[in-house]
């Protein structure tokens, strides 16, 4: 028995000790930091003097009672879903018309793909001058029109649309090369079957093509959702999360609590929320997937 003990202990320290290279860098760049964050968000550190008092839980308090930040998780929630959903069914309506062609089908993917490679800061830069309200292509096919410029990216009503449109359009790549390419593996013999069994249209989307395809759906959503709340640099580059804080989300705000506004400890309970909300849409999501998937 003894014998027995000693050889599984040094099978567990052998183990951890191969786990070690791993568990080292996790600890020091990942579990380390987190501590100090939960810690810092207790305290009213400015991040530039190095004392600071304690303040319990009144910096988590305060964001409850904060109406800008009430209104920061609102536009997070419009960003969200807005930039989640279309792209997924947009790309599903494009896949589903490209699976019925052969020619150009790979250049055109190809094509369309290359908006996700893209640096999101080089697709901001490109999309600024398509809305800028003097020389900008927009204001210019409106002007054709009969209609007066807008200040695309300094209304409040606007502001968010465009941010939103620049993420779907980038979004768009990658949700149309994972669905044509999913779709282009369904058995043609299920298919045939289904027509002839009177299967057409949205009875055939729902019977056979979307049963075929939720593992990448769901995939998808997921990537989009944790890609749209953890979204700065097109916020950042588009509207610096105005005009009056329109298109503030709250990693945004983040942003400007730490290095605008030197509220290290408010902003470090910002991302313990932040981080709270990740992991409550992540296990959401598992569940989800567990539901469907399930046999």
């Amino acid at each position: 028995m003894i014998r027995w003990i000693n050889r599984r202990v040094k099978d567990n320290l052998w183990s951890i000790a191969l786990l070690l290279p791993v568990l080292i860098p996790l600890a020091v760049f990942w579990i380390y930091p987190m501590i100090r964050t939960f810690h810092i968000s207790f305290t009213d550190w400015n991040y530039i003097s190095p004392a600071y008092n304690y303040v319990q839980w009144d910096n988590y308090k305060d964001f409850f009672t904060d109406d800008f930040f009430a209104k920061v998780l609102r536009n997070t929630f419009v960003f969200t879903v807005f930039t989640v959903f279309p792209p997924i069914a947009i790309g599903l309506y494009v896949a589903v018309k490209l699976n019925k062609i052969k020619s150009l089908r790979t250049f055109f993917v190809a094509s369309v793909f290359s908006a996700w490679m893209t640096p999101t800061v080089v697709v901001s830069m490109v999309w600024i001058s398509i809305f800028d309200k003097d020389t900008g292509i927009v204001n210019r096919i409106m002007s054709l029109l009969g209609s007066e410029p807008v200040a695309w990216l300094a209304g409040e009503n606007t502001a968010m649309a465009v941010v939103i449109i620049v993420t779907v359009w980038k979004y768009l790549g990658l949700s149309i090369l994972l669905l044509t390419s999913s779709l282009a593996k369904l058995d043609p013999e299920v298919e045939k079957a289904n027509d002839l069994d009177g299967g057409r249209g949205l009875r055939k989307l729902l019977r056979i093509t979307l049963p075929a395809i939720a593992p990448i759906l769901v995939f998808l959503f997921i990537l989009f959702t944790l890609d749209s709340l953890k979204a700065y640099d097109q916020i950042y580059i588009l509207t610096q999360g105005g005009p009056a804080g329109a298109t503030s989300t709250i990693l945004y705000y983040f942003y400007v609590l730490a290095f605008e506004w030197y509220e290290t400890g408010p902003a470090a309970a910002l991302a313990i929320l932040f981080l709270g909300l990740c992991l409550f849409i992540s296990a959401l999501n598992y569940v989800v997937s567990r539901l469907l998937f399930r046999k």
